[in-house]
């Protein structure tokens, strides 16, 4: 295949995924784009049989053996390590991500193809099914097509960050001025996908589901928010606070009041006066309409905070381990009650 003639670069990283491989690789190569279109796996140095799996599944499709490609990391980097290899040796004019473990409806990039065209989009993103193994749960979104107000909608949490479901121009998607390490294990999606929207000024959006989240309730260890992650919010929330234009006030208020909410669950070295000093410099009255569970809730703890930081932390890891454990039961429970 011509690599000037590539529209389409899907990056996949690949590891730990032998159950789920199959079927992620044959919805990849049963596509309807049957040209033009270029598969990167990435191997993040997995130890189970996912990539012998792959190599089978690619023997059936010969068609599609020019179009794929199969990179090899010497060591583990994780998940942004995997994608940011895969974004190395993308050549499509446009660039979307996929996880090994999910699937895509078979007409899903040539549809999202063909919307970019016609209206020469930067982005394009679609509707997705939150999947689990009985059944498919359709999310769909307002069909927010202006950049700013889709980056408002990502931090409060109405609009989902993920990048599988969004297409974008290959000179956005490889900005040299991206910042998203390779050691980020958390909010990486986020953190890229805004980055991104900040420099588009056509978005496009498609009004039906394409993409199959697969979401594992039962594991609970993939969720467990260790200190790394907790570290990597804090890290995301101090560069968009950095980085954000001005007209994101709110929004950076926001993200100061999750820094320091999130501090709260983890042994930072901080005295109460800095912590002080970084609480009075967020306007709850303002944050009020625009995020009332903030300012009610955790506005709380941030208060107590205020007097005494280093034992907050140590109430709030007690409480987070509460809230976090009566979360995961409430869903397994949701998941058994459907099943029946």
């Amino acid at each position: 295949m011509n690599i000037t003639n590539v529209k389409i670069s899907v990056c996949i990283p690949v590891y730990g995924v032998e159950k789920y491989i199959e079927r992620c690789a044959r919805s990849l190569f049963e596509q309807t784009m049957t040209d033009g279109i270029e598969f990167i796996f990435v191997n993040d140095c997995t130890k189970d049989k996912s990539i012998e799996i792959l190599e089978q599944v690619l023997s059936e499709y010969p068609q599609r053996k020019d179009q794929v490609k199969i990179i090899h990391h010497e060591k583990n980097g994780g998940l942004v390590a995997a994608r940011n290899t895969g974004l190395k040796h993308a050549t499509g004019d446009y660039i979307i991500h996929c996880d090994s473990d999910d699937w895509v409806d078979l007409n899903m990039y040539e549809t999202m193809y063909n919307k970019a065209i016609e209206t020469d989009a930067d982005m394009v993103y679609c509707d997705f099914y939150e999947s689990s193994e009985n059944k498919d749960c359709l999310v769909t979104h307002a069909g927010t097509c202006n950049a700013e107000k889709l980056i408002k909608e990502m931090f409060y949490g109405i609009t989902h960050s993920a990048l599988w479901n969004k297409m974008f121009k290959r000179e956005i998607a490889l900005r040299s001025d991206l910042y998203c390490p390779d050691h980020i294990c958390m909010c990486e999606d986020l953190l890229r996908t805004v980055q991104m929207l900040l420099h588009c000024c056509t978005i496009s959006y498609i009004a039906k589901p394409g993409y199959h989240y697969r979401c594992n309730y039962s594991s609970i260890s993939k969720s467990i928010m260790t200190a790394d992650r907790l570290k990597n919010c804090i890290e995301i929330y101090d560069y968009f606070l950095a980085v954000l234009p001005a007209k994101f006030n709110v929004e950076k208020q926001l993200l100061l009041c999750r820094k320091l909410t999130t501090m709260m669950y983890i042994p930072e070295k901080m005295s109460t006066r800095e912590y002080r000093k970084l609480f009075n410099e967020i306007n709850y009255e303002n944050l009020q309409s625009f995020y009332p569970f903030i300012a009610r809730l955790d506005r709380v703890f941030l208060h107590i905070a205020y007097f005494n930081y280093p034992f907050t932390i140590f109430v709030n890891k007690i409480t987070f381990y509460l809230r976090y454990n009566f979360h995961k039961i409430n869903k397994l429970k949701k998941i058994n009650k459907n099943s029946i």
